[in-house]
């Protein structure tokens, strides 16, 4: 392989001749520059520059060559200058070895952008990026498609039930049931159409969760700086790397400083990583050890870096990851798995019944065709096929209910996670506080300050002159240790930089003309480790000038002098134990606290202390409500901050964080020195961890999930990425969240209110106790339509169901209301109560009794209607467990409240009583229209019959509401 990771001549494909029926055109193609981007660009540079080619055209996406060459040349000549250029030998076709990817990291800087044709320091022109686009193009991962319509409708016909009722179609045709038959198909294509369309709907939800536009990304084009979508990426474009930027394709760096990239998406890598431009790595580095690469879909952390684009969309390691894994589904949920089992289960259980009933049937000397067809069709009656299907339903329809409610769900997971989340870790910058920071209070040298209305007020004792001049040293100091940026629209920049600057200038400091006369030479910023950022500028005399700001404690243990008024003096123990003092104190106001000091060179020691800036970023009205409204549902809070403990204490005895007087804070300074299984212990305890670095808000989450919780992350900067990702549930706040952390996130909040993570929690416990309802009604259901027929052939009585009426017991009462409790609104007081354990079954022991029990109430009741109305009264049985099961629906509303507290105090539910309506007004229809009456098989129903049936249904629905009231007020937790 050479330098373009071109394949040497023994090993490569040969070159295959497409087309050359035209004069002076021809097309060939190279399998082997399929993906090989640099490859294919340095080809087609060095056709274009060879004598007799006119014009040439490589793609890297198909490796497809299109020459015009002058009349002189031949075909076959092309062919060979093709193959000389490129390495190649000219052949027959022959099957193409498997491509190898480029290995970027291996190629000098210098060849890697003369091939690709780059320019870095202006960029691509419009005109090359425009055609290179044609060519190559849109930068975009190919998506997951929707399954075609034929391919979910030819699926149906693959379950288990359909199979039965395949078989029941056969029996009922060797018996001479062919009205039987041809029902029994019809009931396959109804059922076929109505989960296709609703599989279809529920498919379509999931696949668009990935679908939130990216941000624009920054690079080079003509000279300019400009911000494009990652779609117009090419090859050869000038990608700038900044803080906070999500790298869109994949790139060789040019330069870097102070280079920090997440890759945690590609490598599982957490931490940040540190990038370099340096010399050329081993062509079999490993992807984690790729030190001068950016790769798609990774986030620049901090410092920053020019690079250059090597390969786009498929081409990139994701896309070939991508296409390694190809284009399949969603993978299914753990709900959606244990549904699957639990569907498994009950066809076991379901089976054993059938046989039974088979068995007894034949013991009574029932003929065995027609005993085998009424225990096929109860199997396929029995058996709640749809509960995946009813689930993803479900979920989807969640989805799209969030989405109304300002919560973007990313990962379909999250959903049944958040009801379970028994910790939110809250970031307190953004998230608890307004993020509107302001300078409230100055310390230099000379005494405590205040600073009220743009005025400085100096404490009582204070020399308002030596302070005066100190707060001036101070805030210009402030001013040049920054990033904000000067415009006319205001202070650009972060909101604790720009409050500083803004305080500069209310004291009558010009900073556009302090920073012109002081011009930057060099930053160096914070960093993971590093809590303090320095700067170093030209100073009006020749000299140099270095202005810090950062962490107190960190500032002032590289400080041997402090300010006196205009002079320096040399820092004492005393002083230092003040500045230690002042600074508790400030915190203890629950003030972010930053030091400033300055020194002569660009050497970080031997610094003038300058003194303290305390900065009030004011709560949110709504946050101590919310975190009230957290503890209410089960749910710790835990507050992370890089603020100092004495803040984090502050904060967190305002919000009440800890739901009691005892505040309970880890710094993570301790972080280091504790055993992993320690602070997995510990971490449950606190109320709040102080002086975060983001590397640790990881820990934090990880020691929290090693302590057994479920845990909640938020943010919304750069920074809390990878703890967003790591957190079972990610949430990241707001929409001037950054992009960052937006793409980590399962879940992204329209707002920064801490109302939107009550509402993500209540809808996520929501919809996971919606997929409870459904269970409960559709197992209990099931289960007494088997009953019946097992007592009934039990206790000798004449068949109560036929196959037929037990198919269209499945049609009229499983579909229409499962979906129906699927959307049920939310009841209202989810946050009320605590959350499902973790690991914990949908359905739980006591949940299975009581299903077992109500199940076991409608069968019974319906027996003993038959049993009063007289033997001869089949429509009774099939009329009163019909409408037994449509009014069932109605009481499983609610896991924990009966089913007049439902209807008094819950939200109404349209969709449910019209699926029930709707079912009694076929059940009528099937009585009294004389066609499907004979189709059925029933009798006359006779007002006594008619009696009994209302009775049954609604007698039924009042005993297990009135055994639940009695199991509920003796203690029992039948909800599980």
């Amino acid at each position: 392989m050479d330098l373009l990771g071109i394949q040497s001549p023994q090993h490569a494909p040969a070159i295959e001749t497409r087309h050359a029926a035209v004069p002076g055109r021809l097309r060939l193609r190279l399998p082997a520059l399929r993906g090989a981007t640099a490859a294919a660009l340095a080809l087609e540079h060095r056709l274009l520059a060879s004598a007799g080619i006119l014009a040439a055209s490589v793609s890297a996406l198909t490796g497809s060559i299109l020459l015009h060459h002058a009349p002189a040349v031949s075909a076959e000549a092309a062919t060979r200058l093709v193959a000389d250029l490129h390495g190649a030998p000219a052949a027959e076709p022959a099957a193409p070895a498997p491509s190898q990817p480029t290995p970027w990291h291996a190629l000098p800087a210098a060849a890697l952008v003369r091939d690709l044709g780059a320019t870095p320091e202006t960029g691509l022109t419009d005109a090359e990026a425009a055609a290179r686009l044609l060519r190559f193009g849109p930068n975009r991962m190919a998506r997951p498609q929707p399954r075609g319509l034929a391919a979910l409708f030819a699926e149906e016909f693959t379950s288990l039930p359909v199979v039965l009722l395949g078989a029941s179609a056969v029996v009922s045709l060797a018996t001479g049931g062919i009205a039987d038959a041809v029902v029994i198909l019809g009931v396959v294509l109804a059922n076929a159409v109505i989960a296709t369309a609703t599989e279809r709907q529920a498919e379509r939800t999931i696949l668009a969760l990935d679908e939130e536009a990216p941000g624009a990304v920054p690079l080079l084009r003509d000279g300019r700086r400009l911000s494009l979508p990652p779609e117009a990426l090419v090859p050869g474009d000038i990608l700038l790397a900044e803080a906070g930027t999500l790298v869109p394709a994949d790139a060789r760096l040019l330069t870097a400083t102070e280079l920090t990239v997440n890759e945690s998406a590609l490598t599982g890598e957490s931490l940040p990583v540190v990038k370099s431009a340096g010399d050329c790595l081993a062509a079999d580095a490993p992807l984690a050890e790729r030190s001068t690469m950016l790769f798609r879909g990774t986030a620049v952390t901090g410092g920053a870096g020019r690079a250059v684009v090597v390969a786009t969309g498929q081409g990139t390691e994701i896309g070939r990851i991508q296409a390694l894994l190809g284009t399949l589904r969603p993978p299914e949920t753990p709900i959606q798995k244990e549904l699957d089992g639990l569907g498994r289960q009950l066809v076991w259980i379901n089976g054993a019944i059938c046989l039974g009933v088979l068995g007894l049937g034949l013991a009574r000397g029932r003929a065995l065709l027609p005993t085998l067809r009424s225990a096929i069709s109860l199997a396929v009656a029995a058996v709640p096929e749809g509960l995946p299907a009813v689930a993803t339903t479900t979920l989807a329809s969640g989805i799209q209910q969030m989405r109304r409610e300002g919560v973007l769900v990313r990962r379909l997971g999250a959903i049944e996670t958040l009801g379970s989340v028994q910790v939110v870790c809250l970031d307190k910058t953004g998230t608890l506080t307004r993020n509107l920071m302001a300078v409230v209070a100055l310390r230099p040298p000379a005494g405590e300050c205040g600073w009220e209305a743009a005025r400085l007020v100096p404490a009582a004792g204070v020399d308002a002159a030596c302070a005066a001049a100190e707060v001036w040293r101070l805030l210009e100091l402030a001013s040049l240790c920054s990033d904000v940026e000067l415009g006319p629209a205001g202070l650009a920049g972060s909101p604790t930089e720009a409050a500083l600057v803004r305080a500069a200038q209310e004291h009558g400091i010009d900073v556009a003309a302090l920073r012109a006369g002081h011009p930057r030479l060099s930053a160096t910023p914070r960093a993971e480790g590093r809590k303090r950022m320095a700067t170093v500028h030209g100073a009006p005399g020749g000299g140099r000038l270095l202005a810090m700001k950062g962490d107190p404690v960190e500032v002032l243990a590289l400080c041997g002098h402090r300010l006196a008024g205009a002079g320096i003096v040399p820092l004492t123990a005393p002083d230092r134990a003040a500045i230690r003092a002042a600074n508790d104190a400030m915190a203890g106001r629950a003030l972010r606290v930053l030091g400033v000091a300055c020194g002569d060179g660009p050497e970080e020691a031997g610094l003038v202390w300058c003194g303290l800036a305390g900065i009030a970023d004011p709560l949110r009205q709504d946050a101590k409500a919310a975190i009230a409204t957290l503890h209410a549902a089960g749910v710790r809070t835990a507050m992370i901050t890089g603020d100092q403990a004495a803040t984090a204490i502050a904060i967190a005895r305002a919000l009440d964080l800890a739901n009691g007087p005892e505040i309970t804070v880890l710094e993570a300074g301790q972080f280091d020195t504790t055993r992993p299984e320690v602070l997995a212990a510990l971490a449950p305890r606190a109320d709040a961890f102080a002086r975060v670095s983001p590397a640790q808000k990881l820990q934090v989450v990880r020691a929290l999930q090693a302590g057994g919780g479920v845990v909640a992350m938020t943010g919304d900067g750069v920074n809390d990425g990878p703890a967003l990702r790591a957190a079972d549930v990610g949430i990241a706040m707001g929409a001037g969240g950054t992009e960052v952390a937006r793409q980590a996130a399962d879940i992204v909040l329209a707002g920064d209110e801490l109302d939107g993570i009550l509402r993500a929690l209540g809808l996520g416990r929501a919809i996971t106790g919606n997929i409870r309802k459904v269970l409960r009604y559709l197992v209990s259901t099931n289960l007494s339509e088997s009953l019946v027929m097992l007592g009934a052939a039990g206790l000798g009585l004449p068949e109560p169901l036929s196959p037929m009426q037990l198919l269209w017991l499945n049609l009229v009462s499983d579909v229409a209301p499962a979906l129906a409790l699927g959307l049920d609104p939310a009841e209202g007081d989810e946050l009320s109560r605590a959350p499902r354990p973790p690991g914990a079954p949908l359905l739980g022991r006591e949940d299975m009794w009581r299903i077992g029990r109500e199940g076991t109430v409608m069968a019974v009741v319906t027996l003993a209607a038959q049993l009063v109305a007289g033997r001869g009264t089949a429509p009774v049985t099939f009329h009163a467990i019909t409408l037994a099961q449509l009014l069932h629906a109605l009481a499983c509303r609610s896991d924990h409240r009966g089913l007049v507290a439902t209807l008094r105090q819950g939200k109404p539910n349209p969709l449910l009583f019209a699926a029930a309506g709707g079912g009694i007004v076929l059940q009528v229809l099937a009585q009294a229209v004389p066609g499907l009456r004979r189709l059925l098989g029933l009798g006359a129903l006779t007002p006594g019959g008619m009696l009994a049936v209302a009775v049954a249904g609604f007698g039924t629905l009042a005993l297990n509401e009135a055994i639940t009231a009695a199991a509920r007020k003796g203690g029992s937790t039948d909800a599980g």
